[in-house]
């Protein structure tokens, strides 16, 4: 296995994942501890140190994007060529008012709700509104 053939795979290949953007943050921690084991320099005979260290470094890099909800959206987003996301100025004005004239507790629910919106977009391929759902994501999150 080259380098180029794991930096190629999606990141939910790399730890064994459905691809969805609600994710099991437990089962990712498994399954990043059990890559780090597999791709530890030790156990790689005939392959350069340079190249474990970049194994390692890519699999920490998916790793902590994956259990980012940004990140994590950013990325998905891209997969289906929806990056960057297009100006919507009407959702920032009403974000920017949520946060500023709401409850804590009430900006919260907001932004879970944004999570599982994404989620339901991307999974009916509704692109646009997933870019929506995304801001709320960014600017709701803390």
């Amino acid at each position: 296995m080259s380098f180029h053939s794991i930096e190629c795979m999606s990141w939910f290949q790399l730890f064994g994942l459905p691809e969805s953007f609600i994710i099991d943050l437990d089962a990712l921690e498994k399954a990043y501890v059990l890559a780090q084991k597999r791709i530890h320099p030790d156990r790689w005979t005939g392959v350069s140190f340079k190249t474990a260290e970049q194994f390692s470094a890519h699999i920490n890099k998916v790793y902590a994007a994956l259990k980012d909800p940004r990140k994590r959206g950013e990325y998905m987003l891209k997969c289906v060529n929806f990056w960057p996301i297009s100006s919507f100025p009407k959702i920032m004005q009403e974000i920017f008012s949520l946060k500023m004239n709401s409850d804590p507790q009430a900006v919260h629910i907001l932004y879970q709700e944004s999570l599982i919106k994404f989620d339901k977009f991307l999974k009916e391929k509704d692109f646009f509104q997933a870019q929506k759902a995304y801001l709320y994501i960014c600017y709701l999150g803390k």
